[in-house]
């Protein structure tokens, strides 16, 4: 049996048995340590499929690698301490490149307060991976995917489908992960994904961590100028949070939902009147 056609799911369930369950099942790893909680993700990103040096700057690559690295500590409301990068690399890639990529992340670090504390490179036939561990604290614990409950409402952070937009002109767009924002929703209660690989693939997250799926009104969800719906719910790379919690808390943190965790496990989009969208699920997944 090949990896291919599992999807990260599929793999994760097969491997699931070998890795601690005291973290919590998420993107992020949340460890009580006395004095609060330490909260730590580990992001990889390949040249070619999630930077192209063709068309955007290593600088502005190497920035995107850490906000979306640092979005899962947004999520979770964590404070971002410091960082470890690795990357392998061609023998005949440019230095400039590797120079451009941790200035770009170094740029977003000093901005974010975080500290690029070591790593590691090494060499490969190609493409170039770089791969960014980011650590953060909180003093409280987040609320995790698998706590989500029917009848909680789900809200945005901001609009979405700029990214996507970006991507298709070819153009670099230097996102900013919501960590002020994150650590606002969290102390309110609420549970928080990033939206990395869309929001349709993130809903599909929570229900596989809750067994709650979700019903989406496609025409409330934010979207950016000249974005169409569609566009919006599948954007990927996205800097913006969903949260989800009851209705009340969800409006008071000043958030407008679009959207309701139900009991089933599906994850559905409906218009105004109720009807769904037919629509299979898209979003990013390396092994689907």
């Amino acid at each position: 049996m090949k990896v291919d056609g599992l999807g990260e799911f599929g793999l994760f369930e097969r491997i699931k048995t070998y890795l601690s369950d005291k973290a919590g099942r998420d993107d992020a790893a949340i460890l009580e340590d006395g004095d609060g909680f330490m909260v730590a993700s580990c992001d990889t990103f390949v040249e070619g499929v999630h930077f192209k040096l063709d068309w955007m700057t290593a600088e502005d690559a190497g920035w995107r690698s850490l906000a979306l690295a640092l979005g899962d500590l947004a999520a979770k409301g964590a404070t971002p301490s410091w960082a470890l990068t690795t990357i392998a690399m061609p023998r005949d890639w440019e230095v400039e490149n590797l120079v451009g990529l941790y200035r770009g992340m170094g740029d977003l670090a000093e901005k974010t307060h975080i500290a690029i504390v070591g790593g590691d490179t090494s060499s490969t036939k190609g493409p170039a991976v770089l791969s960014v561990t980011v650590v953060g604290r909180t003093d409280k614990k987040p609320v995790q995917r698998s706590e989500a409950r029917p009848g909680w409402a789900v809200a945005v952070t901001g609009q979405l489908g700029a990214a996507r937009v970006a991507l298709r002109q070819k153009r670099a767009l230097r996102i900013w992960p919501q960590l002020d924002v994150g650590r606002r929703l969290n102390a309110a209660g609420l549970c928080c994904g990033d939206i990395s690989d869309g929001l349709l693939r993130e809903m599909e997250k929570f229900a596989e961590f809750s067994g709650h799926g979700c019903r989406i009104r496609i025409d409330e969800v934010p979207v950016a100028d000249g974005v169409m719906a569609f566009d919006a719910v599948i954007s990927g790379e996205e800097a913006e949070l969903v949260c989800t919690g009851p209705e009340d808390v969800i409006r008071s943190a000043g958030l407008k939902p679009f959207g309701v965790l139900t009991a089933d496990p599906q994850v559905r989009m409906v218009l105004e009147d109720g009807t769904n969208v037919p629509i299979q699920l898209e979003g990013f997944d390396h092994f689907a």
